[in-house]
């Protein structure tokens, strides 16, 4: 075996005293913080919004708000995802555009209620901007009752409401 030559020795020795310089890291905690966006879901439930005769449909209502303080940001990001009991799940990405103090949106997801036991419900939301607060998130569990399978899944936006 070949000896460590003194060169390939003090890169690995430098590298190894950089490694002890971590710069400014620390643990963020996103939905305690008063710098990040307050999410809210106030229902996720199970009903028949198609009106095919079966409560395959969920509807979900959530309130994004701003914490006070001096913000620039005009683009919002809302990711929203709903898992089935089997790990299977539905999601989307909706991009807000333009100022607001709080919002309140209302998303139907038809045909997704496809088998029993509980889902989960979460929503995560970003600001972009010259200066935007933190990620927030929120997330709910609930039991549809009933099996479903009536169509192909989809999501509609059914109101927003932004003060």
């Amino acid at each position: 075996m070949k000896p460590i030559s003194k060169r390939i020795l003090t890169i690995i020795m430098a590298m190894m005293v950089l490694s002890f310089f971590t710069g400014e890291v620390q643990a963020t905690d996103y939905g305690d913080s008063g710098d990040s966006l307050i999410v809210s879901i106030e229902s996720a439930d199970y009903l028949d919004l198609d009106a095919d005769q079966i409560e395959d449909d969920i509807l979900t209502e959530f309130t994004i708000t701003v914490p006070l303080g001096n913000w620039n940001f005009r683009y919002t990001y809302i990711y929203c995802e709903l898992v089935l009991p089997s790990g299977y799940y539905f999601n989307c990405l909706i991009l807000l555009i333009g100022t607001y103090n709080s919002v309140s949106i209302d998303l139907a997801w038809y045909n997704t209620a496809i088998e029993s036991g509980w889902y989960d419900f979460t929503v995560c939301a970003w600001g972009e901007g010259y200066r935007a607060p933190d990620m927030g998130w929120d997330t709910v569990t609930f039991d549809p009752p009933t099996l479903g399978d009536e169509g192909d899944p989809f999501i509609d936006i059914i109101q927003i409401i932004a003060k």
